[in-house]
């Protein structure tokens, strides 16, 4: 067993040595960029009116360290998933805001020293689940808490980052981005389905204009967007696009195992195949862009089988970054999840969001059941027994 002191100083002495040379990745500003996103343009519009008509900012002062603090900060980071439940909290009741906001801030903030994808699969984690459903706790009762307002607000700034020509895309959200730094400056679209995927494209834009608004009226809105914009002046970019763990089936939580059809992400460069090289988790995507230029990525969005090795007769579903959960009563009913029925997905219109349809079993024969988002019902019945 390797002892807390001598951990840290392995971490120390085994980090990239551009660790401590390299400058801290920069959020973009809230303000500049546009939510069109389904799942999180309401929530940021009643932040909006919470707040009131103020710049959207993070509210926090990130904080810069050298690469002795951040080995020890990454240390603190990973003993604190030990202890997070699969829907991304550090404790079960929701309406503790002040214990789930640090992992939130220190998440985001070692993603953007250290450039690595894990860190924001986590912030992914808590926002689609743990925080969602504490901004519904306290909106159903009418409280206020400032800096969860602030966080709703700011959503969008966590989703970009950049470091001079280097451009990243740490979560995908429907959106418009205006990206301007001190050598760059150009405008781009995300268009997707986020938080339930499948394909993303990133257009490259003249400005920040609607996405309905882009081209002519009478193009459908998937037309829209390989539509070619007027020549402007290209500019040389890197795309880092991060790659979720959740695509290939693994999970960042070190309690929990998963099991899931793998299938591969497809990237695509103005038609043509590309072949990425992932670095830390993103896909490096290079090139000299223009507005027009279109990158498509194909995202798998896997129904995982989550397993605990506390509960090895359990599991729980998770699609994409979001955890469901059940009100199916398992213990009147004596039945458990038939593991060898598919499970399939359909867009619920009454929540708003995807609900996965599975099949149970008992000794008088099969029962149907529907799970939705964790975030909609806060149940704790997310683990059902399974075979």
């Amino acid at each position: 067993m390797i002892k807390r002191p001598l951990l840290i100083l392995t971490l120390i002495l085994t980090l990239p040595a551009v660790m401590a040379n390299a400058q801290p990745l920069r959020m973009v500003e809230a303000d500049s960029v546009v939510l069109y996103d389904f799942f999180w343009y309401g929530v940021q519009r009643s932040a909006d009116s919470i707040i009131g008509e103020t710049a959207r900012e993070w509210p926090w002062a990130l904080t810069t360290d050298d690469a002795d603090a951040v080995a020890i900060r990454r240390v603190n980071w990973k003993r604190s998933l030990e202890d997070m439940h699969l829907e991304g909290a550090l404790t079960d009741s929701v309406s503790k805001a002040d214990e789930l906001l640090p992992l939130l801030r220190e998440s985001v903030e070692l993603g953007l020293m250290t450039g690595e994808a894990r860190y924001f699969d986590v912030a992914e984690r808590m926002l689609a689940n743990s925080m969602m459903r504490m901004w519904k706790f306290y909106q159903a009762w009418k409280w206020r808490h400032e800096t969860l307002t602030q966080v709703m607000r700011s959503v969008g700034s966590m989703a970009y980052a950049t470091r001079g020509r280097d451009i990243y895309i740490n979560m995908f959200m429907r959106s418009n981005v205006h990206v301007k730094n001190d050598v760059v400056d150009f405008c781009m679209q995300v268009f997707n389905s986020s938080p339930w995927y499948n394909d993303t494209s990133i257009r490259i834009t003249k400005d920040m204009s609607p996405i309905e608004q882009t081209a002519e009226a009478n193009l459908s809105p998937y037309h829209r967007l390989i539509v070619r914009e007027e020549a402007m002046d290209s500019v040389d970019l890197t795309f880092h696009i991060r790659i979720p763990s959740w695509t290939n089936g693994q999970d960042m939580l070190p309690r929990y195992a998963t099991q899931c059809k793998k299938q591969p992400v497809i990237i695509m460069v103005n038609g043509n195949l590309y072949t990425p090289e992932v670095v830390d988790g993103y896909a490096i995507v290079k090139g000299r862009w223009a507005a027009g230029d279109l990158i498509n990525v194909k995202v798998p969005t896997p129904i995982l089988r989550v397993s605990h090795p506390d509960y090895p007769d359990m599991v729980a579903l998770q699609r994409g970054p979001i955890v469901y959960c059940t009100h199916f009563d398992y213990a009147a009913t004596k039945a458990h999840l038939n593991l060898k029925e598919p499970i399939s997905h359909y867009f619920d219109n009454k929540v708003h969001s995807i609900a996965l349809k599975t099949v149970n079993e008992n000794q008088y024969g099969k029962l149907n059941d529907v799970l939705f988002p964790y975030c909609h019902f806060g149940t704790q019945r997310i683990f059902m027994p399974a075979k």
